[in-house]
């Protein structure tokens, strides 16, 4: 019978609410995307929605309250300038060309042609009565009502041609006078008082008739110069410019909305139209998605680890989308732009990712700024160089001083940007270049403590491996370090060593150096429930391992502390981010030795089954759990081949990562083979110098013995021949006196076959007590883990 293999996990940062199916897990990408873009959105059109003075208002409108001047300010009123102009251009007389007697002789010939046409209907007896009437409706050049057109058909000769001269008199005496083209209509009604007495009222009506349509205007228009005169009128009207004082009426609430009143509340920006408002959300949405491509491409390209560390990714969007919406609701106050905290934001990414992320965000949020405050340089300016260089300046996040340096350096930042803009501005106000000095002042300060603040926050709420928790885990009295250096010394140290190496090696290819430290610290502390299994917690050769005889039961216990080593981590509330270590420090290989041993005694292979003896994995996602897990195999399979040489220390190191490599091991890691290599080279250098040659002086040392020194096995080293090995020597774990005596349970215990071991408890801490064991066939490397 063999013991189930521990189910195979995946990341634990990986693992989020959809549980973790690949396309659940797009989806939950997708919507976080969305989310991005449509907050991001809201946050750059807020000052479309505001509420905060700003008025969608059309003329004809009744005004829904008082509007007041936020400020005293001036403008030039286009209306009422416009319209003073235009009173001024009317008031200018149209200007004339002098009369021009030659339209008076034109006029005068015309009623002669037309009077000699009267004659030609006349004479001619051939028409009737009607068609003479209906000829001289058809004249032409004049109209003739029938009133006028039946008298000079019945009247004599004699009384023709008295009317006809009166007519052309009565023509030629109104053409001498100025005729402009507003004066015909009174000239025509005139004409019969031009009228000889003589005539009666009839013959009179017919002289009218016949001179009536000939008048025109002998003056004609000088339009050019019309136009000039016009012109200069116009030139000469000052600019009207309104002026409103801080909180004076621009619209009283309750009254209809003018033209005026439309003017006043644009000039004053108290005006929204619609159109302004569609562009400002065109804008905004622009920004947006803007922003969302060049994140996705920044992390594609700088940190693809952060696609598959949900909580971390949205913990991170969270905090962007609060500083660009609580920065869009301080933008319309002047004062609260300077006093806004911008570094903290890249104080807090520093903390939780690093330096370079922190730049990036900081740039990309110093620009959404200054659309938000209309395409102000100047917060741009405050953003993006407060942001930068506090980002710059903050190394290391573990100590309360390098923020309070951070603060200062950030207050002379944000004074040398004020400095900066107040030198451009024409009239300097000495009140309001102090003020914002202090702004400035005040700002850093309180970035530099809200930063600090808000990480603590972070670390307690949401677990994250923040530089303040992984101080706190790197401390040599933390529970579960302490539990490991009793209970499991052996692998206590040889964790210190892993750790040791995996952060020079991070270190120097720039990836989180200080969480893969920590993480190194623990990745092994599952071994603490069955220490004895393991060889770097052997002592005097005893090895649980021979009185097995089961290699499946031998390879399930060694596998066992990679998900054991899970469950204290959760007990201890590790972050997430340091489970992955635990789970990924193995990725799937095999225990190789006890693999062997199983092939070797079936009686075919295709009896063992070799996920039983495969780690459950998964494969390390990131640089940080590749590099832990290339130090992890470097340090114990070095120390227990015991090298002579550096050359040698290499070749193992070589042999180790071409066998990850070539197991695929670090195919999901994005470790690049020039990373590799410079693993490698620092893992050498490191390793030379922890197991170099010693000088093996001649003397009497001969064996090794113990003696009990105050109940504490300690080592007592007598005589060994000359260029005899050390032996790594680890004291029995002794049970405390007083302490009450447990059988372990079924789920942590070996086989039945084997003594069981015995855990003790005391002060609440969990111990076990090794039995003795038979002497053990040789070190294995498979099993040091």
């Amino acid at each position: 019978m063999t013991e189930r293999k521990p189910t195979r996990k995946i990341r634990l940062s990986q693992r989020p609410i959809f549980k973790n199916e690949k396309q659940r897990n797009a989806a939950a990408l997708v919507a976080s995307a969305i989310v991005f873009v449509l907050t991001l959105t809201l946050a750059l059109a807020l000052s479309s929605f505001a509420d905060s003075g700003n008025e969608l208002l059309q003329v004809g409108d009744i005004a829904p309250r008082d509007i007041l001047a936020p400020s005293a300010q001036s403008y030039t009123s286009a209306i009422l300038t416009e319209s003073r102009r235009q009173m001024a251009s009317d008031s200018v007389n149209n200007v004339y060309f002098p009369p021009n007697p030659d339209i008076a002789r034109e006029q005068i010939a015309l009623l002669q042609d037309v009077i000699a046409r009267i004659d030609e209907i006349r004479a001619n007896e051939d028409l009737s009565d009607s068609d003479k009437r209906q000829e001289l409706a058809s004249l032409g050049i004049i109209e003739l009502s029938p009133e006028e057109a039946d008298p000079i058909l019945n009247m004599d000769e004699n009384t023709w041609a008295s009317v006809s001269t009166e007519a052309t008199t009565v023509l030629e005496r109104v053409m001498r006078e100025p005729i402009r083209e507003v004066d015909v209509n009174s000239v025509r009604d005139g004409l019969a008082m031009q009228v000889s007495v003589r005539f009666n009222a009839t013959n009179a009506a017919v002289v009218t008739g016949l001179a009536r349509d000939l008048v025109r205007p002998n003056r004609l228009l000088n339009q050019a110069a019309t136009d000039d005169a016009r012109q200069a009128a116009v030139a000469a009207v000052e600019p009207e410019v309104r002026s409103y004082e801080q909180g004076q009426f621009v619209v009283e609430g309750g009254t209809r909305i003018t033209a005026l009143d439309i003017e006043a509340l644009d000039a004053l920006g108290l005006l929204v139209s619609p159109d302004l408002r569609l562009q400002q959300v065109a804008q905004a949405l622009l920004a947006s998605l803007l922003a969302a491509a060049t994140v996705s491409l920044y992390l594609t390209r700088q940190h693809p680890d952060l696609w598959s560390q949900f909580r971390l990714l949205w913990l991170l969007e969270g905090l962007f989308l609060i500083a660009v919406v609580s920065f869009a609701l301080f933008s319309s106050d002047g004062a609260a732009q300077y006093l806004f905290p911008y570094a903290v934001l890249a104080l807090l990414f520093v903390g939780l990712v690093g330096t370079e992320f922190a730049i990036f965000s900081t740039v990309l949020f110093a620009l959404l700024a200054g659309i938000m405050a209309n395409n102000a340089l100047e917060v741009t300016a405050l953003a993006g160089f407060g942001g930068v260089i506090g980002a710059l300046s903050l190394k290391g996040t573990d100590r309360l001083n390098r923020y309070f340096f951070v603060g200062l350096v950030l207050a002379c930042v944000n004074v040398v940007v004020v400095v900066i803009f107040s030198l451009g501005v024409n009239a300097l106000n000495a009140g309001v270049f102090v003020r914002l000095i202090s702004y400035g002042l005040l700002n850093g300060l309180f970035a530099a403590m809200a930063a600090l603040v808000g990480l603590y926050l972070i670390t307690l709420i949401f677990n994250m491996p923040t530089s303040i928790k992984l101080v706190e885990l790197s401390q040599p009295s933390s529970p579960l370090l302490q539990r490991l250096l009793r209970e499991a010394p052996g692998t206590y140290q040889h964790s210190l060593q892993v750790a040791n190496l995996a952060e020079q090696a991070a270190s120097a290819m720039g990836a989180n150096a200080e969480l893969v430290r920590v993480a190194a610290l623990y990745h092994d502390i599952g071994k603490v429930l069955n220490p004895a299994f393991f060889v770097e917690n052997q002592v005097d050769g005893s090895n649980p391992h021979d009185l097995l005889h089961d290699p499946f039961r031998s390879a399930a216990i060694i596998i066992s502390h990679v998900p054991d080593g899970d469950r204290l981590a959760r007990q201890f509330r590790l972050p997430a981010r340091i489970r992955d270590f635990i789970w990924e420090h193995h990725g799937t290989t095999k225990v190789s030795y006890f693999l062997s041993k199983a092939l070797s005694e079936a009686e075919s292979s295709e009896q063992v089954d070799v996920d039983l003896f495969t780690y459950p994995g998964p494969k390390p996602q990131t640089r940080e759990t590749a590099i832990l897990m290339l130090a992890d195999s470097s340090e114990s399979i070095v120390r227990a081949r015991k090298p002579a040489n550096k050359q040698e220390i290499s070749t193992i190191i070589r042999e180790i990562v071409e066998s990850r490599i070539a197991d695929g091991q670090l195919d999901e890691s994005n470790l690049t083979l020039k990373d590799i290599e410079q693993i490698r080279t620092i893992f050498v250098e490191m390793l030379q110098g922890v197991f170099h040659p010693r000088i093996n002086y001649p003397g009497t040392l001969s064996r090794l013995r113990t003696e009990e020194r105050a109940g504490i096995p300690t080592i007592v080293a007598d005589r060994v021949e000359k260029d005899a090995a050390p032996e790594t020597v680890v004291s029995l774990q002794k049970v405390p006196s007083g302490s009450e005596q447990t059988l372990i349970t079924d789920d942590d215990a070996p086989l039945a076959d084997v003594p069981p071991l015995r855990r003790t408890r005391s002060n609440g801490v969990e111990t076990s007590e090794m039995p003795a064991l038979k002497e053990p066939e040789g070190e294995r490397d498979d099993v040091s883990g």
